[in-house]
């Protein structure tokens, strides 16, 4: 009985050793210009073609991530707008005449645009009351 034990207790810390020992191996990606690039958490910028960024934002309930993006006046970017919550939202900038349409959970719209003025801008989900219930951000053009 002792050894059985013994055994057991000997095959579980070898497991653990090979479970941590391959867990803690750094991961490696490939690295090319058509990886994505972050830029602020949660978020990826990614250049489409030589003038064209695309970014990527997320919205579900009551938060957009990222919160905030840097974009710069005069190019064009290209945003991919994905609602990983599960009720409708979309993504305004009023000053800058941008907005995807309202989608649902697990739907995603793209809009192009090039921002022409400098400055900060908010932006948010026009649905209900989201807005006042913080799904909204700030996006500054430099």
């Amino acid at each position: 009985m002792k050894n059985i034990l013994l055994v057991v207790v000997l095959l579980v810390l070898a497991a653990g050793g090979i479970w941590y020992f391959n867990s803690s191996k750094p991961v490696t990606e490939p690295v090319g210009s058509a990886m994505p690039v972050p830029n602020t958490i949660g978020v990826t910028e990614m250049v489409v073609s030589e003038d064209t960024k695309e970014v990527v934002v997320e919205g579900t309930e009551f938060k957009f991530i990222p919160a905030t993006l840097t974009l710069k006046k005069g190019e064009k970017v290209r945003l991919v707008f994905k609602n990983i919550g599960k009720m409708t939202h979309d993504w305004v900038v009023d000053e800058l005449g941008v907005r995807t349409k309202v989608i649902s959970g697990g739907d995603e719209d793209v809009v192009e645009f090039t921002p022409e003025q400098t400055g900060t801008f908010e932006y948010y989900c026009s649905v209900g009351k989201h807005r006042e219930m913080g799904m909204k951000g700030a996006l500054t053009v430099e």
